[in-house]
């Protein structure tokens, strides 16, 4: 967060209602799984709780003011009571030690007897050992704690952790919500055209487009999008566009590969899929159950590439089957069924 501002998105607003009744009445969860998709506010709206309870000057809507001393060491993760656990730079997961540490810490009194509070984000990385570790946590917890664990892939955490958790839902919110904040946020630097193209390419996630509109990420994408052209016109090379594509971002290309298909879905089903004339050629190209088997790939790939498997190998293995498709939808345009 760039400013000292806990106030929930407009999408979140119904949400916090209910859990700002909850913190009033001192019956918040002890471990609450906050989970929606990336660039959703996910996080934001973890910060907005975290601050909410320690903050001595709670509005009547029971979000946190966010000029006092409180709310500036939430702002700064310098807070006493606050934790965090995250993916160490060059790890693939939270090990079990940090959540043995955390854990230890948490038993902790605090001084003042106020709320402890740690964020667990992404909560999915955690491995096996570390999930057995924080159920233990879960099952035996220290009064006034709070566990936020923050997720974009909830499917991907163990059942015995998700049916322990109180689950918010933090969805992405209807296109003219979402476009009215952006325009604020983004301080008029952007045109309508450009705010519903980001919009569209972080698959209607408002802080994804943002994201991307501050950055190179909607060109980057749009790069994306000609690579699997020229493949399905016969032009390029998989293996070294898979190269590419992993020195960039390898899990934020599976990510969009997701959303470019469930958009070739939705032009082949009959919407519309934007201007794009290449795009809606495509689509008609391919057969229905072809692009479904495909999209099913997509998905397991997403679960994988978050994972220990070698992600230029999963993408090679996605871009392979690209051209396998095409092929296949061609095999069966020249031999329809009868």
């Amino acid at each position: 967060m760039s400013a000292p501002n806990f106030q929930p998105l407009p999408w979140q607003r119904t949400l916090w209602t209910t859990v700002a009744a909850s913190m009033q009445d001192d019956r918040l969860g002890h471990a609450l799984l906050i989970a929606g998709p990336p660039g959703a506010g996910k996080r934001h709206f973890a910060a907005c709780i975290t601050a909410a309870l320690w903050c001595r000057q709670r509005a009547t809507d029971g979000t946190a003011c966010g000029s006092c001393t409180d709310c500036l060491q939430v702002l700064s993760e310098a807070h006493s009571g606050y934790f965090l656990l995250r993916v160490e730079e060059g790890k693939r997961d939270i090990p079990i030690s940090a959540v043995r540490e955390l854990s230890e810490k948490l038993t902790i009194t605090q001084y003042d007897g106020r709320a402890k509070v740690a964020i667990i984000d992404p909560a999915d990385s955690l491995n096996v050992s570390g999930v057995n570790a924080l159920l233990k946590t879960i099952e035996e917890p220290t009064p006034g704690s709070h566990l936020l664990l923050v997720s974009s892939r909830p499917q991907a955490l163990a059942p015995t952790l998700r049916s322990r958790c109180q689950r918010l839902a933090i969805a992405a919110p209807a296109s003219d919500v979402a476009l009215s904040w952006m325009r604020e946020a983004s301080a008029g630097k952007f045109d309508d055209a450009a705010l519903n193209q980001a919009l569209e390419l972080a698959s209607g996630a408002p802080l994804k487009a943002i994201e991307l509109l501050a950055s190179n990420g909607v060109a980057v994408r749009a790069d994306w999008a000609r690579g699997l052209l020229d493949l399905a016109n016969g032009r390029g090379e998989p293996v070294p566009m898979a190269a590419a594509i992993n020195e960039a971002d390898p899990a934020g290309w599976v990510q969009w590969l997701y959303g470019w298909l469930a958009a070739l879905l939705r032009s082949r089903l009959g919407a519309q899929a934007g201007d794009d004339a290449g795009l809606r050629s495509l689509a008609l190209r391919l057969p229905a159950e072809l692009l479904d088997r495909y999209v099913a790939e997509a998905q397991t790939a997403l679960e994988r590439i978050h994972g220990a498997a070698d992600k230029k190998l999963v993408i090679e293995s996605l871009l392979i089957g690209w051209i396998a498709l095409l092929a296949r939808a061609g095999r069966a345009a020249q031999n329809p069924r009868t």
